[in-house]
């Protein structure tokens, strides 16, 4: 990290320069975590410091201007080039790269941005470091879809960062799906902020399949106001690692919280999915459900915490991790936690780790359908059991499809 500040001075000194700099300081006093109280720590999925300086210094697509079509999508991020659909701009929405908002949209940055910095270690430094990202701003009352393809080459080592605000009262469905093209090592990582006004519902659908030797780093917050609603639907498949953080902030009384996680892991493959609640105002909710499918020698963690603050009164969190072993050789484990600070609240947490089940099994052979084709079925069962509510279809379809093909073994595993 010795050489990043004179980064920051050069290449980085923008009109976010003062926010960049309080970020990485904060980077610099938040400590190097060491899981002493863990004997698991072996298993826990690590970013070194080397990997991090890659990240911030490494390879990245300064003026890459390869073209890629709109396609059926409204957004598209190529690397940092952003391309959007003129209809959006029809319907009064405002659609940018974050480079070019620091400028054109200062009011909003200060407003929503600058004042948060993040929580954790690597997030810090994501957001002072980000070379580009998306900004979207999303009036009050705006009752919309948005579809988002983000490419970016598997090569390149580079910090991103989304921010998508939306006004009082909106409806918004929001897809993203984060893809890598050819082959490569980069380290790549983003930070997505989403901004819901009083009384804006928002489904979120995130798809993330990279090439198996990218490392993927990505956090997600959402900063909530009263009586707003969150409905988040994720799905992890790609990276050769891959550090997931989901994280709730509900500002709001009555703001409504949901998550239906899944994540696939196989041949050597590392996952870490962290999806979390803080709630500090009255009659909150936050409701989590996870599923992990793990096959090969690959290891997946699930972790979670519900927090509700002393001034959160009438609330009510939960949060639900049930992971799937398909191979004697992988790896899981999971680690809910409560943080409870006042009594006049509801909570609870629950996990399970478990094979599939022999008499299921049997059943369906006894169907005459062949084992294989039984334990995909089995996969996708256990999995769709938490996306009945998604509004994304082909978001479903790639997650049943995953689900199915790895359950039977079709899947090639990730050296």
């Amino acid at each position: 990290m010795e050489t990043y500040q004179e980064t920051l001075k050069s290449l980085l000194n923008d009109e976010a320069y003062s926010y960049r700099r309080d970020a990485f300081l904060q980077f610099l006093k938040a400590p190097i975590r060491t899981y002493k109280e863990s004997p698991t720590v072996k298993d826990y999925v690590e970013i070194s410091e080397d990997e991090l300086k890659k990240m911030i210094l490494g390879s990245f697509p300064e003026n890459d201007k390869d073209s890629v079509p709109l396609g059926n999508h409204d957004i598209l991020v190529n690397n940092e080039n952003v391309s959007f659909s003129s209809s959006l701009q029809d319907r009064g929405i405002i659609v940018s790269d974050l480079k070019s908002a620091i400028s054109s949209n200062k009011n909003l940055m200060e407003k929503y941005v600058y004042p948060r910095l993040g929580d954790d270690r690597d997030e810090f430094l994501i957001n002072s470091a980000w070379r580009n990202g998306l900004f979207v701003y999303i009036p009050d009352n705006t009752d919309i879809v948005i579809n988002v393809e983000n490419i970016i080459k598997s090569d390149v080592s580079i910090a991103q960062k989304y921010v998508i605000i939306s006004g009082k009262n909106a409806n918004v469905t929001y897809s993203d799906n984060f893809t890598s093209v050819g082959q490569g090592d980069g380290i790549q990582g983003k930070t997505i902020y989403f901004f819901l006004g009083e009384g804006t519902k928002v489904h979120y659908h995130y798809f993330q399949e990279k090439f198996p030797e990218v490392t993927d780093i990505t956090y997600v917050k959402e900063f909530m106001d009263k009586y707003s609603e969150f409905a988040f639907y994720h799905a992890n498949r790609g990276a050769y690692k891959t550090i997931f953080t989901d994280k709730s902030q509900q500002f709001g009384d009555m703001s409504t919280f949901k998550v239906a996680g899944v994540s696939f892991s196989s041949g050597s493959q590392k996952m870490s999915i962290t999806d979390s609640s803080f709630q500090e105002a009255e009659s909150t909710v936050s409701d989590i459900h996870v599923r992990g499918v793990v096959t090969g020698n690959s290891s997946t963690i699930h972790k979670g915490s519900i927090d509700l603050e002393e001034n959160s009164m009438k609330s009510t969190g939960f949060y639900d991790s049930r992971i799937l072993l398909l191979s004697k050789d992988g790896y899981a484990n999971s680690k809910p936690a409560l943080m409870i600070k006042n009594s006049n609240t509801r909570s609870k947490h629950g996990s399970s780790i478990s094979n599939v089940d022999d008499e299921q099994i049997f059943y369906l052979s006894s169907r005459g359908i062949p084992k294989n084709i039984a334990k995909g079925i089995i996969t996708t069962g256990f999995v769709s059991s938490i996306l009945d509510s998604a509004e994304d279809k082909r978001f479903m379809e790639r997650v049943y499809k995953l689900a199915e093909d790895l359950g039977s073994n079709v899947i090639s595993a990730p050296d």
